[in-house]
């Protein structure tokens, strides 16, 4: 999902460590899930993007939900497949994105937790409308990219990393959303890390 190789590459090295480091559920995206599940009625058919560890994609089957995993590393679809999962190394950009589980049949939601902001800024329409175009009318969205203005080049964690990461305030974000057929019903803006704010998406398919 990022013209970054860089960033991809990054994820691919360490797809065991970071999943580790992010195995526990953090206050707010528990949150989100409520949210999400209860919007869905508590079943359905979910396409997560960048499902890296599995984490979430856990979680939203412990509620009903079932989920296609997919991440642009194949570091994490091969992590996730070792561990008895289905998974499908895709790019929201330029893959395709139907549900080879159930053709021309539209997904009931999308989850994308804290993974678009890879995105570079000027693909970052054409993932969201991407992501409309294969989730049913009313169908359900999460996204969660970072709060904060222009794009820079992240390092952390304990493995030297490279990430490209895009940011965004809410009036920008909240218009490509409605610009890509999303109805937003509310952006959150959540703390995760001290000083690492996250805009959190409520969004319904046109």
């Amino acid at each position: 999902m990022s013209t970054d190789r860089d960033t991809v590459r990054s994820y691919d090295a360490v797809a065991a460590e970071y999943a580790a480091e992010a195995a526990a559920m953090p206050g707010w995206v528990a949150t989100e899930i409520d949210a999400f599940v209860t919007g869905l009625g508590g079943s359905g058919r979910v396409l997560e993007i960048g499902s890296g560890g599995g984490r979430d994609a856990l979680e939203l089957e412990k509620r009903g939900i079932s989920v296609r995993r997919t991440d642009i590393s194949k570091g994490f679809v091969e992590l996730l497949r070792e561990n008895g999962f289905e998974a499908d190394l895709l790019d929201p950009l330029t893959d395709d994105l139907a549900d080879p589980q159930r053709p021309g049949t539209p997904y009931d939601g999308v989850w994308a937790c804290a993974c678009l902001i890879h995105v570079a800024r000027e693909d970052f329409g054409k993932v969201l409308g991407r992501l409309a175009e294969v989730t049913r009318t009313g169908g359900r969205l999460h996204a969660s990219v970072r709060d904060g203005d222009g794009e820079d080049i992240s390092a952390h964690g304990a493995t030297p990393r490279r990430y490209a990461e895009t940011y965004w305030r809410e009036p920008a974000l909240r218009s490509a959303l409605t610009d890509a057929g999303w109805v937003v019903s509310g952006i959150r803006r959540c703390m995760g890390r001290p000083d690492d704010w996250w805009l959190s998406v409520r969004a319904s398919r046109a």
